[in-house]
């Protein structure tokens, strides 16, 4: 095939089917448009010439057409050993990234001369969705090797989710220039991005350390609440907390294991709106990752969560939690309607209603609510460790206020909040100056 590497921009393009898609050029139209008009006319001028002329331009783009599909079969046959890295992987959204695609010849086998030829001369292009490229064009750098060739770009991924990436295409045509063929080599792939998220780590202290002093409207709770949990068949008498139990009624037992490490739950109600959901999706994210970097378990509850985010993450610690919490975002979805929404928080609400009494801190990125929602969260607020960010906005202040002034009632910390806000600005106040009309 005759080929010419190149270093140029080249737009997103979606991913094709993985056989050769062989088009006409400009040229090649006009040649064979040229031809069949000089036959048309030689033959009603009678003028064999003109006939002649005619046909053998016709002829022409057959035979391109013909050559360059020989050679692109040829191609398959000996096509190199490809493959793609992306870094960092996953991405994160509004964070850039690189691919490179190496195109590999140096293996054995009877082609390996005329393979080594191919990557000599290839013409390589990559495909990105424009969620991965910000909708713009990708700025590539070839480098070849001894056998090798290898094609850098960057990536700016704007959207959290799972985007392909790939297969590369090796652009190729006749001798003449009337017909050109893309050839996809190597394998597709979808790219997970995570959501982006705002550094929160300088208000776990606040959240954690002292979530017990700064509680408005619910009673103080005793320092040694915050290891105990309801006694449970089997447990060792010995570590029954008797001054405990006896204050608030019922069994309580020590729960050495989390002693030092308070635990948070956040609770995601995801929004409908694509915007807002990415908002929601991040502010959940963000403050649910401050807690991990403060040593402390968490997990991350809500529509399409609940299943798999019963467990705390980080437990143990370590940088395995912070992957795991950021990759149960990848694949959220909005709810269905928002009745599904109501139910999904009426069963997250039930799901940390438990350790709350046990002395879990509890974090709400919630819509305003509807009544039923509302009272499923009461509970809650008795552990006086609870908090909650309403999102609002030009259609849902009234609403947005009302589930505000609910949740604090009923003993939680909570404020509204706008997707345009300064997250970071606002959790940071609502956490250390009190609530925020």
């Amino acid at each position: 095939m005759s080929t010419a590497a190149t270093d140029r921009a080249a737009p997103p393009r979606q991913t094709r089917r993985a056989s050769s898609e062989t088009e006409m050029t400009s040229r090649g139209v006009g040649v064979l448009a040229a031809g069949i008009v000089i036959a048309v006319l030689g033959v009603g001028l009678s003028t064999p010439i003109l006939v002649y002329i005619g046909v053998a331009m016709t002829c022409a783009v057959a035979v391109a057409w013909i050559w360059l599909v020989i050679a692109v079969d040829a191609f398959l046959r000996v096509i190199p050993a490809t493959r793609r890295e992306v870094s960092p992987h996953p991405l994160t959204a509004g964070v850039p990234g690189t691919v490179s695609v190496t195109i590999d010849s140096r293996a054995g086998g009877r082609h390996v001369r005329m393979r080594r030829s191919v990557t000599e001369h290839l013409d390589l292009r990559e495909q990105a969705a424009a969620e991965l490229t910000g909708g713009a064009g990708t700025k590539a750098t070839v480098t070849r090797g001894d056998g090798t060739l290898t094609l850098r770009y960057s990536l700016h991924p704007t959207r959290r989710g799972r985007w392909p990436l790939g297969p590369a295409l090796v652009h190729s045509g006749d001798p003449f220039g009337m017909i050109h063929a893309d050839t996809p080599v190597g394998e597709p792939q979808l790219v997970p991005v995570w959501p982006a998220v705002v550094d929160l780590s300088g208000t776990a202290g606040a959240l954690m350390g002292h979530a017990d002093r700064v509680v408005l409207g619910a009673r103080t709770p005793s320092p040694d609440d915050a290891s105990l949990r309801d006694y449970r068949e089997g447990d060792d008498l010995r570590r029954v907390h008797w001054a405990s139990s006896a204050r608030l009624g019922t069994m309580l037992v020590r729960s050495d294991e989390r002693a030092g490490r308070r635990p948070a739950t956040v609770i995601l109600d995801p929004p409908r709106e694509p915007i807002a959901l990415e908002w929601a999706i991040s502010a959940a994210a963000s403050i649910a990752l401050s807690v991990l970097d403060s040593g402390h378990p968490v997990r991350m509850i809500g529509a399409g969560l609940d299943a798999g985010a019963v467990r705390h993450l980080g437990e143990r610690g370590g940088e395995a939690a912070r992957y795991e919490l950021l990759n149960q975002t990848i694949d959220l979805r909005a709810p269905a309607s928002r009745a599904d929404s109501t139910a999904q928080v009426v069963r997250s609400a039930a799901l940390a209603a438990d350790d709350a009494r046990q002395g879990e801190v509890t974090v709400g990125v919630l819509e305003p609510l509807s009544q039923e929602a509302l009272d499923a969260l009461v509970p809650i607020g008795d552990s006086g460790r609870a908090w909650a960010l309403v999102r609002t906005g030009p259609a849902m202040e009234a609403d947005a206020r009302r589930t505000v002034r609910g949740l604090r009632r009923a003993g939680w910390r909570a404020t509204t909040i706008s997707p345009t806000d300064d997250l970071a600005e606002l959790w940071t106040r609502m956490l250390t100056a009190g609530e925020i009309e």
